[in-house]
């Protein structure tokens, strides 16, 4: 049905939607939802949120009324932006600038070659049903080579050399391992550029980038409580209780350390069994506080008094009464650090007789093209990944300041179901940047896992038949999709009961300028945790604009009929988060790019983003 006939169709089922009355009998408000507690012990949930309408119907079209702090980030009389807090605590708008590697304040380098490989002179053997033929395995003699790299003196940068596979096919049975310091080079990722063409029997990275060993805590000898009642997001420095504990240099975690009054103040505690209820709700996991302690690994760059000053923001709020938070040393020396993956065409032969989508099902081909963990300050550029289900560029856990930039995911092959097709990936760490990534037949291609603590930026990406771009599940905060590009959509909201409880995906978050189907926000029931879609580039077309992704936040949030029921405008950008330009571009036009501009300066900004 088109967009046009909304009012007339979806008028008169929506008001009989909002003076829907749940039977009360021992009732209460949980999270500001009727609850019906009604429920004998063993029985299945109940349902407590009024029922959705039918998605097919037609979506109403609510008058468009631009958020309260509009405009939340423009362009001063000085050429640099301004910003205003979004909430009477001090709340603001974070600083992506700090994202990729060395917080992206210089140019990666081109780090001199250690060794040199040729690929070998041979006739391919038959592929038989694998996609590519299988010659001759040179694993053995890449690994090699990257392992005496590793085992150089590293140089005063910090880099032992690069490895240079020149022009040409080689084949590897199995996955390389990249060490701090070391660099996987080809000359270039094209058909006739450096071809990789991975071979195994399902699963695995092909190619890994690690350091030593992970983040380790000290928090038992050295932990100490945030004095202030209320610590802002996007603060850069925040109050201790003893800062004598600290000194310039010590890198720290800052723990929000959450209490049940949080879980339940967001919804997602018992409540998250009650929304579809019956059978489907007796499988939802509610949140607890034990699993959603989220930690932020800073270095400290000034102590005064009690107050410390960190190397970059934070991206949520820390509020007393939701269990606050606290600060102890950690150490980061097993981390690797620069380390990189470049020029390079990734491929993973994969069954050609296998055709189902199914979960699970084994093609025969590797999960993720490059994978990066326990690292700082590295990066993947000019990297082609072809026929990986699960990621082309992963980053996981105990990473820090990586960028991955120039690089595409084409034609993936395996199942289409959860966990599958996330080709460009933050899974764990700090301050990563994605910058002009390419993606086609994803499910989830910008995406972040559970628990992910930024910033982040996703900064001038395209996706192809593309999926949903977002914060996937289980409060990822601190995320920027800056210039996407997509034909599918981008969210920040509440997937609450999807899964076995995904709950809050995304907090923090910001869109901006966006070209996409549709862009669905919502803001958190706490303070200082809102989401944002500021700007549109796509062409406006009611006709194409998609509210089924605001029907689904609706109704596996349980919504509908709340003063937290999300809106559609008759635009691309929907919700009840903080919405302005919904059918025009936002100045300025790339929001990181400025940000980097007004932090390092427009020329040394335009030499790391060439």
């Amino acid at each position: 049905m088109h967009l046009a006939a909304f009012n007339k169709v979806f008028l008169v089922p929506i008001v009989a939607l909002l003076v829907f009355a749940i039977p009360t009998g021992n009732a209460q408000s949980v999270s500001g939802k009727t609850v019906n507690q009604k429920e004998d012990k063993g029985d299945l949930p109940k349902p407590w949120v009024h029922p959705p309408p039918d998605q097919h119907a037609a979506f109403p079209v609510s008058p468009f009324v631009p958020g309260k702090c509009a405009p939340l980030v423009f362009m001063g009389a000085e050429g640099r932006l301004v910003y205003k807090p979004y909430s009477d605590k001090g709340d603001r708008v974070l600083d992506w600038s700090q994202c990729g590697y060395e917080k992206s304040e210089v140019p990666i380098p081109d780090v001199p070659v250690a060794e040199i490989l040729q690929p070998l002179s041979q006739e391919d053997g038959p592929s038989g049903k694998m996609r590519y033929p299988q010659g001759s395995d040179q694993r053995e003699l890449i690994q090699a080579a990257l392992d005496r790299t590793a085992a150089l003196e590293p140089m005063e940068s910090g880099f032992r050399g690069a490895v240079l596979l020149k022009k040409g096919t080689y084949y590897i049975n199995g996955s390389l391992e990249v060490a701090s310091g070391v660099v996987l080079r080809g000359e270039g990722d094209g058909a006739d550029g450096t071809v990789l063409i991975y071979t195994t029997n399902g699963g695995g990275n092909a190619v890994v980038v690690e350091g030593e060993g992970p983040v380790t805590k000290e928090e038992t000898t050295n932990k100490v409580r945030i004095a202030q009642d209320y610590l802002p997001s996007g603060s850069i420095a925040l109050e201790v209780e003893d800062a004598g504990l600290f000194q310039p240099g010590d890198v720290v975690c800052i723990k929000k350390t959450v209490n049940e009054k949080w879980i339940e103040d967001l919804g997602v505690g018992e409540r998250l069994r009650h929304i579809r209820a019956g059978e489907e709700g007796s499988r939802k996991s509610p949140w607890k506080p034990g699993s959603y302690q989220f930690e932020h690994i800073r270095r400290i760059m000034s102590v005064n008094g009690n107050t410390v000053t960190l190397d970059m923001v934070l991206p949520q709020s820390l509020d007393k009464q939701h269990g606050g938070g606290e600060v102890y040393r950690v150490n980061v020396d097993q981390l690797g650090a620069q380390s990189g993956v470049e020029f390079l065409r990734v491929v993973s032969n994969y069954d050609t007789t296998v055709t189902s989508v199914k979960k699970k099902t084994n093609y025969s081909n590797f999960g993720t093209g490059i994978s990066l963990r326990n690292t700082s300050n590295s990066w993947v550029r000019n990297c082609t990944m072809l026929h990986f289900y699960k990621s082309a560029v992963s980053i996981e856990d105990h990473t820090q300041n990586i960028t991955v930039r120039d690089c595409k995911s084409l034609q993936p092959v395996g199942p289409f179901g959860g966990g599958y097709r996330y080709p460009f990936a933050v899974n764990g760490g700090t301050g990563h940047l994605f910058f002009h990534c390419y993606s086609e037949d994803a499910r989830h291609d910008f995406v972040g896992g559970s628990r992910t603590m930024g910033p982040f930026a996703f900064v001038q990406c395209t996706a192809v038949r593309g999926g949903a771009s977002e914060p996937h599940h289980r409060w990822g905060t601190g995320y920027l999709f800056d210039c996407i590009t997509t034909d599918g959509s981008i969210g920040a909201f509440n997937r609450g009961d999807s899964g076995s409880g995904h709950g809050w995906a995304a907090a923090n978050t910001m869109i901006w300028n966006a070209d996409a189907h549709s862009v669905t926000v919502f803001d958190p029931e706490t303070t200082g945790e809102n989401n944002f879609a500021i700007g549109f580039t796509g062409e406006y077309s009611k006709e194409t604009f998609d509210p089924m992704e605001l029907w689904y936040a609706n109704t596996r949030a349980g919504y509908w009929g709340t003063p937290r029921e999300g809106k559609y405008y008759g635009f691309a950008l929907m919700g009840n988060g903080h919405i302005e330009c919904p059918d025009k571009p936002a100045a300025p036009a790339s929001l990181f790019v400025q940000q980097l501009i007004d932090r390092i300066g427009s020329e040394q900004a335009m030499k790391v983003l060439q």
